[in-house]
């Protein structure tokens, strides 16, 4: 995401604010440390036993002139695994997390297209 009307402040402001909007049945956010370019946010799977997080990332900023750009970077995951892994062909696993990551980027996204309608907001990745 790039934007020329909102701060980097603003910009990672809005990270708690999603972060605390997101309601997914299988996982929820917590918004970690925060530095003046980033802020780190685990995700807790609330279908496993363990109350561990299985998913971590980062929110940074970088500042260029008239210009703020954000993106989001998965720093570690566990992934979701059969327990009959060894007799079944392999097939694509799933992040634990990765849904309640991917609605807080749904509406981090939308956060900030309201925040500045002009900003360009694009994703990378499967979904």
């Amino acid at each position: 995401m790039a934007t020329g009307a909102l701060s980097a402040t603003q910009v990672l402001d809005l990270v708690t604010a999603a972060a605390s909007q997101v309601e997914d049945e299988s996982g929820w956010l917590r918004v970690g440390e925060r530095s003046a370019n980033k802020v780190s946010v685990s995700v807790r799977d609330m279908t496993r036993e363990s109350t561990d997080p299985v998913l971590f990332f980062d929110v940074e900023v970088d500042r260029a002139v008239g210009r703020v750009t954000v993106r989001t970077v998965i720093t570690s995951y566990v992934v979701k695994s059969g327990g009959m892994s060894a007799l079944v062909p392999m097939t694509r696993r799933k992040i634990g997390g990765f849904s309640a990551y991917r609605a807080f980027m749904d509406r981090y996204a939308k956060m900030l297209g309201k925040a500045d309608p002009s900003a360009n907001v694009s994703f990378s990745g499967e979904w």
